[in-house]
């Protein structure tokens, strides 16, 4: 086995084992940083990454969702607020609109840091 298929192995079964709560920021974070190579790329007209990376951010916040707990206090309210963030991913992909992508990742960061705080 190479280094590389030991690694890939290693942060898969790493993923696996994390709590919700862990594995939610993962997502968040991971989401944060495809968010930011979908602005690059828009800025430098690259549409194939920016839709790449783009719907790569969609994905990890889609991931969220069944981790919610809609029973609980603000559980719905959060299921709400990742829904729209999808929406808005979608609509500020499909109408290269850079600021709507930055006030998607002020979201993100600030979700991120409550989840911390939680």
């Amino acid at each position: 086995m190479d280094i590389n298929m030991a690694s890939k192995l290693y942060k898969e079964n790493s993923l696996m084992t994390l709590s919700p709560k862990k594995f939610i920021l993962w997502l968040l974070e991971e989401a944060i940083k495809a968010l930011e190579k979908g602005q690059k790329a828009m800025l430098n007209k690259d549409i194939a990454e920016q839709n790449n990376q783009i719907q790569i951010t969609q994905q990890l916040i889609l991931e969220i969702i069944p981790l919610i707990n809609g029973d609980i206090n603000g559980g719905k309210q959060l299921m709400l607020l990742i829904e729209y963030v999808h929406r808005r991913l979608i609509e500020a992909n499909i109408d290269i609109d850079f600021v709507a992508l930055k006030e998607l990742e002020v979201f993100l960061i600030e979700l991120k840091s409550s989840w911390e705080e939680a």
